[in-house]
């Protein structure tokens, strides 16, 4: 039962650390609907004075989610994301409405046709149709959305996208930058390449904002939402009492800890015991991962998803600069031999940089595990190798590399580009945090 006063800042009993081990694997990224869920089963054919232990719980549950402790693993879909998309997608469009190299990218979106069909065009609408998926689905979110199209679609999605289309067609034709429409394919092709950078802008606007995640989830029949709790109209739990609101975080853990050691007390069963201390080490896992989550062990192909938002961040607005070009011929000006000094050296500097970034420069503690061929550490080459990728692709889409017709000159310009884009793939992988999801390695054998 829910002690009240002075005793919940006190310790009274075994830590979670010590207690009973348990035969399953303990989820790192247990979510209030995960516990819920196990709470409920668990439940189950409960005596009155087990149920009373659980029901104390759950009001503890509810408290640290509420606190943010505990994430959900939902999020809901409302008029403030419409607001944050259009925000975001405004701030992030605005400055490449007065660069002149969006009209040669138009050109060069337009001019590449098969069958009459302009292949790039299509291509781009594709990379932001991908973009923005990955940045809303798979950068560390890792939440359903309540609502879906066809049962498919997330409805997000399709929100991110038209109003980042929208907003880039209204600032594109009030600034006078599609020639009054006077040819529409021209003018969508100009609005496809801020669209590029403006729905980049949308999902992060509505992916940053604080209130994603929704806890009107229906873990059973008769879960609903009150306010911003979790409550069963049976009701099962209450909303939390005062001096449970009143507590500290790290006291509201250790209410949690006790909770579970008196639910121990009262279960008969060895399985139910085994489930109860699962239970126990998933909850102090989850706030903990949030209160202390600053330790990054394991590359996920989420993280390959962060870099691959995180370079496009960076690169944009480089690839509509011509001083890329400019750049780029510097690098190939001064050779030793066939090796072109300035462009091995900036290579260099890239590799170094990223090392610097990912595991010297930021808050997160970064620990290379599981480097290749024992020394090279995956997430150097990872993050590397994708904000290349990236770069290589967006300046083939954008024309930027004169249809590779000098693969030399093209690998230049192109790493002018990668070099900012690795940083942005750099912060992007490592400042969410360790990502959830398997390992790399361990999906590779799969």
């Amino acid at each position: 039962m829910l002690r009240k006063g002075p005793p919940y800042g006190m310790s009274e009993s075994q830590s979670a650390t010590e207690a009973d081990p348990q035969p399953e694997a303990v989820d790192n990224n247990a979510t209030i609907e995960d516990l819920f869920t196990d709470l409920i089963a668990l439940r189950e054919d409960a005596d009155d004075q087990t149920q009373d232990e659980i029901r104390d719980i759950k009001q503890l549950l509810v408290e640290a989610h509420d606190r943010g402790l505990i994430e959900s693993g939902v999020q809901s879909l409302d008029r403030r994301d419409v607001a944050e998309a259009f925000i975001g997608s405004v701030i992030f469009a605005s400055p490449l409405l007065v660069e002149g190299g969006i009209f040669d990218i138009a050109s060069h979106l337009l001019g590449s046709t098969v069958a009459g069909v302009p292949v790039f065009l299509l291509a781009n609408t594709v990379f932001v149709v991908v973009m923005t998926y990955a940045l809303l689905e798979w950068t560390g979110q890792d939440r359903a959305d309540t609502r879906v199209l066809g049962g498919v679609i997330p409805a997000r999605l399709v929100m991110t996208l038209v109003v980042s289309f929208l907003v880039a067609a209204l600032l594109m034709t009030v600034w006078g930058r599609v020639n009054g429409w006077r040819s529409p394919v021209e003018a969508v092709a100009r609005i496809n390449v801020i669209w590029t950078v403006g729905s980049l802008g949308a999902g992060l606007g509505d992916i940053l904002s604080d209130d994603q995640t929704t806890p009107a989830v229906a873990l059973e029949s008769g879960i609903a939402q009150q306010g911003s709790r979790l409550v069963e109209n049976d009701p099962t739990i209450e909303t939390p009492p005062p001096e449970v609101q009143e507590l500290s975080d790290s006291a509201l853990i250790e209410a949690l800890n006790r909770e579970f050691d008196d639910l121990d007390a009262v279960l008969e069963s060895e399985t139910d015991r085994q489930e109860a201390s699962r239970l126990r080490e998933e909850t102090v896992e989850a706030t903990l991962d949030d209160i202390f989550g600053d330790r990054i062990e394991k590359y996920t192909s989420r993280d390959i998803a962060e870099s691959f938002v995180g370079s496009i961040f960076f690169a944009i607005p480089f690839l509509v600069e011509d001083g890329v070009f400019d750049i780029a011929e510097f690098f190939l000006s001064f050779r030793v031999g066939v090796f072109p000094v300035y462009f091995v050296i900036n290579t260099i500097f890239v590799l170094g940089m990223i090392l610097g970034l990912v595991y010297g420069a930021v808050p997160q503690k970064v620990q290379v595990n599981r480097p290749i061929f024992g020394f090279i550490p995956r997430r150097m080459v990872g993050i590397a190798v994708v904000s290349f990728l990236t770069a290589a692709a967006m300046m083939t889409m954008w024309g930027r590399v004169d249809g590779w017709a000098d693969p030399v000159v093209a690998l230049a310009r192109i790493s002018v580009v990668w070099t900012v884009a690795s940083f942005g793939a750099a912060l992007g992988d490592i400042l969410p945090g360790e990502s959830s999801g398997a390992d790399i390695n361990d999906e590779l054998k799969h």
